[in-house]
């Protein structure tokens, strides 16, 4: 391989490298700590009943159960992964 090639391709690697682990780090994350449960009546096809008749999915009802945890008090909410780096 030319040098020249391979002086291009380092650099070129590490700014995707930074670049991943910048997305990775800030992206937001619940904590630990905080465990979310709920129930729901499914259909015979395992999927939840529509809510005031709207379709609803499992992730929009776990969501739905967080917030209210957080609205409540009992859960922190989400922040940046980086963040929890820190402590």
């Amino acid at each position: 391989m030319n040098p020249r090639h391979r002086s291009r391709i380092l650099p070129a690697c590490l700014l995707v490298a930074l670049v991943a682990f910048g997305w990775y780090a800030t992206q937001s994350v619940r904590p630990a700590d905080c465990e979310v449960s709920f129930s729901a009546f499914t259909g015979s096809d395992g999927q939840p009943l529509p809510v005031n008749g709207e379709e609803v999915t499992w992730d929009e009802l776990d969501e739905r159960a967080y917030q209210d945890l957080v609205a409540s008090g009992r859960c922190e909410p989400p922040a940046a992964r980086w963040h929890r780096w820190l402590g």
